[in-house]
């Protein structure tokens, strides 16, 4: 499909800030959690991406193709934006409702020169709703940063059994502002592309 239903709940005002320094982590435990990814515990890292409940408990600002064990050592990871960004303005946040997790970065400066910033916005579903889609990648402010230009943006999967999906690896443009990107949960007379890979979508 190319529009998968999602909306953008922007939690800078209302999501929990995590003081997260350069190349720095933080460990939040969450509630949600579907068939790909469980919940528990996470470490969400100031350089785009989340870990979950990962070996090594960091994510380098040097990107590389998934799998990387520069990714939380290889571990299972989102990352809607793995690239070297600042602390020093805006936030990383959180927020847990019935059925999503948010984590959030909010007017990050990206890249080494740390002249442009972005905003983009992951949210991981319950298992409860449906399980379709898994999770979603929102970016409602990413293009003065190049949109993926120096970044790697996908999902590893840390021998969970699903594979990984990388959809960009330092490739300008390759997420706009509005992008929603999504992982569906294949339908059943398709199981067998779990084998291959997740099925990504784009939504502009």
């Amino acid at each position: 499909v190319d529009t998968v239903p999602g909306t953008f709940v922007d939690i800078a005002d209302i999501g929990i800030p995590l003081d997260i320094g350069d190349e720095d982590e933080a460990e939040i435990f969450t509630t949600i959690g579907n068939e790909l990814l469980p919940a528990g515990r996470v470490v969400v890292a100031n350089n785009g991406g989340i870990g979950f409940d990962p070996p090594v408990d960091d994510l380098s600002p040097i990107n590389e193709p998934i799998p990387s064990v520069g990714a939380f050592g290889g571990g299972q990871a989102l990352l809607p934006y793995w690239d070297d960004i600042g602390n020093d303005v805006g936030g990383v946040l959180w927020m847990e409702t019935d059925d999503t997790l948010f984590v959030q970065w909010e007017d990050r400066m990206v890249g080494t020169a740390r002249g442009a910033r972005a905003t983009f916005q992951l949210q991981v579903f319950d298992a409860s709703e449906a399980t379709n889609p898994y999770f979603q990648f929102f970016y409602p402010d990413i293009e003065d940063v190049g949109g993926g230009a120096g970044a790697t943006i996908g999902y590893q999967d840390g021998g969970a059994g699903f594979g990984d999906d990388l959809w960009s690896l330092d490739t300008e443009g390759a997420v706009t502002n509005e992008t929603v990107l999504t992982v569906l949960v294949p339908e059943p007379t398709t199981m067998l592309a779990l084998l291959g890979g997740l099925t990504v979508c784009r939504r502009i």
